[in-house]
């Protein structure tokens, strides 16, 4: 049983205005970086096991500051990484809004395949597949940080909520904040949705480690 924090990559300029998908050399902007070293002043404390990522550079250095304050390797899985949105990819959002199939995408996401890409439906099993394989790699109450991407989270919640898939797009992730997720072979728990991290949440999971801890001697 794994504790699970899936951790969104930091801001980009494409953010908001263009579709990256798995655009190569989309690197976070200066805002991103910020908020890389951000999260990775908060969670440098805690006991992480791991650290994977996406392999698209905007999730792997938005990893990079924690990894190298707790001296971890980061394991890129390519199976974390960004949706594959075909000929969607590189678009802008106002593009996107003119093509019929956007209110498919909005409204009826089930039944939504890219052109030239993957289904909602695919992607979703093929990240929970993932997040369970790394989940057996760990023992109970390892820490293990995942960095991701908005989309990717958002069908995992839904899929661990045991949410329909076309109301997935009502969950929010913003930029670098935490979801947590916590696989045990008798219940899923998600205590965490789209958590902006601060001092008091830190805190609070040092408080919880510590208490582990203790209860082990």
């Amino acid at each position: 049983m794994a504790i699970i924090l899936l951790i969104r990559h930091g801001e980009n300029n494409w953010v908001g205005k263009r579709l990256a998908g798995r655009t190569p050399g989309v690197h976070l902007n200066e805002n991103g970086r910020k908020q890389a070293e951000a999260i990775s002043n908060l969670l440098d404390r805690l006991p992480f096991n791991a650290i994977y990522s996406s392999p698209l550079e905007r999730a792997v250095e938005t990893a990079q500051p924690l990894a190298d304050k707790i001296s971890l390797t980061i394991n890129v899985e390519e199976d974390l990484q960004e949706i594959d949105f075909g000929s969607w990819q590189g678009k802008t959002m106002k593009q996107l809004h003119r093509l019929k199939l956007w209110k498919t995408v909005q409204t009826e996401p089930e039944a939504m395949t890219f052109p030239g890409g993957e289904s909602f439906r695919s992607a979703q099993i093929r990240l929970a597949s993932c997040l369970m394989e790394i989940n057996k790699k760990h023992s109970d109450h390892d820490l293990v940080a995942c960095f991701s991407h908005s989309d990717s989270i958002r069908l995992l919640v839904a899929h661990f909520l045991n949410m329909p898939l076309n109301v997935f797009q009502r969950i929010s992730i913003d930029t670098t904040s935490i979801t947590s997720i916590i696989i045990a072979s008798e219940h899923i728990h998600v205590p965490y949705i789209n958590l902006i991290p601060s001092e008091h949440f830190a805190q609070q999971m040092v408080s919880f480690f510590e208490k582990r801890d203790s209860k082990k001697k």
